[in-house]
């Protein structure tokens, strides 16, 4: 199996500083496939799980800008939102 970490956010637009656009809500998602997967095929699948748990997204604003590959499982051994 091969697994990717998929990463990136929605451009939005900023009302207040003079930028005109800022990062949305910042995304993660993993994925597995038995084979290797386009560059093209992984953002589009980002923008789809992305538009997903934000439905209220614009697709065209939302930009997938990481993905790493592992042949290994990838697990999560941190959170900002568990306690210690």
């Amino acid at each position: 199996m091969i697994y990717y970490l998929l990463s990136g956010s929605e451009l939005v637009e900023n009302c207040e500083s003079y930028l005109p656009w800022i990062d949305g809500i910042q995304e993660h998602f993993i994925v597995k496939f038995s084979k290797e997967q386009s560059i093209k095929k992984l953002e589009l699948i980002f923008i789809d799980m992305y538009k997903a748990k934000h439905e209220f997204s614009n697709k065209e604003y939302i930009q997938c800008e990481n993905i790493v590959k592992s042949n290994n499982p990838m697990i999560q051994v941190m959170s900002l939102n568990e306690s210690n």
